[in-house]
């Protein structure tokens, strides 16, 4: 008996995609690998002779080929609502990165192309998949802790990015700030009402005239009153630390075991344990349980985990803290 392997197209193969290929090349049986694109050659050629995939010219190319029934879109941002409508549009299954788009305009034309036929969409919403919180998730779901009243989250990334003051939040809210906006209505399963964002640059040997925030504070008010606070920072140096907590009506439920390993080592100068020094360490089993279900359901045809209305909702909420940064108070989403 056979099982069927679900041929897998990937869309810009740096970093995140280069993961993704790996993954349907390597890791996911019910997926295999079928090309690769990027804008930049030599990289879609590495890759692809890497991996044992063709390198595609153009993503025109790549969805010619009928062994790709997956697309997973892991352009930069600024592509991804194009290319998702181009994949969408010849009936392929698409795996969007966040952000989905950077306009809600963008992301309604997303979902256009998806309800106009037959084809799936799924958002990169990753952290969902990761156990502990797909099981705090669970949790809250059943009951078992009440009402879900406040969210908390902290994420650190070990390395600042140093972008020019014009950029403002726009880069951190999209690129980093947006995973929490997703997480705080996936748990608390409510719709985000304000956001009030606070930033500044908080690199001590720079200037903060010349540089974007590295670090966000932001508010959230639900529609049914709940609260978030969620924490950004870009520069932390120790590792990569993401850390959640639900506050519930009897109990919390908390997400952030930050040791890499269960390694401790105790010496006359303290205990020391090793961190995650970024994201594709921290959430690898993520990344393949999201891949390997959206995979499956291409052959089940059933509904994505992740819609195009909680891509939509996370990028309002990015927009709002972008314009209360800008304004100095709370903005409705």
């Amino acid at each position: 008996m056979t099982t069927e392997r679900v041929g897998v197209g990937v869309v810009g193969v740096g970093l995140m995609g280069h993961r993704h290929a790996e993954n349907a090349a390597w890791h996911i049986p019910g997926a295999r690998l079928v090309a690769v694109f990027d804008a930049d050659r030599t990289v879609a050629s590495r890759i692809g002779q890497e991996l044992g995939a063709p390198a595609c010219a153009s993503l025109d190319e790549l969805l010619e080929n009928d062994d790709v029934r997956v697309v997973v879109v892991a352009s930069p941002s600024r592509f991804h609502a194009d290319q998702a409508v181009a994949a969408l549009a010849r009936g392929r299954d698409v795996l969007l990165e966040k952000p989905m788009a950077h306009s809600l305009a963008d992301c309604d034309r997303v979902i256009r192309a998806a309800e106009h036929g037959s084809a799936r969409l799924q958002i990169g919403f990753m952290r969902r998949y990761d156990p502990a919180y797909a099981e705090a998730k669970r949790l809250i779901a059943s009951g078992a802790l009440g009402e879900p009243l406040l969210f908390r989250a902290v994420h650190r990334d070990r390395e600042a990015t140093l972008l020019p003051a014009s950029r403002g939040v726009v880069d951190m809210m999209f690129e980093s700030t947006i995973h929490d906006f997703d997480l705080s209505r996936f748990l608390l399963a409510d719709e985000i009402a304000t956001v009030a964002t606070s930033a500044a640059v908080l690199i001590q040997t720079r200037d903060a005239h010349e540089h974007a925030p590295n670090a966000a504070i932001n508010a959230v008010r639900f529609s049914r009153g709940a609260l978030a606070d969620i924490e950004t920072y870009w520069g932390a140096l120790y590792g990569y630390d993401v850390r959640s907590e639900i506050v519930c009506a009897t109990g919390t439920a908390m997400v952030g075991h930050q040791q890499r390993t269960r390694l401790d080592v105790y010496t006359a100068g303290g205990a020391i344990h090793d961190l995650f020094p970024g994201f594709l360490e921290r959430f690898g089993d993520a990344y393949r349980a999201e891949l390997a279900d959206f995979v499956g359901g291409t052959l089940e045809r059933r509904p994505p985990a992740v819609t195009g209305l909680d891509g939509r909702a996370a990028v309002a909420a990015a927009l709002a803290g972008v314009a209360s940064y800008a304004s100095g108070r709370a903005e409705p989403v």
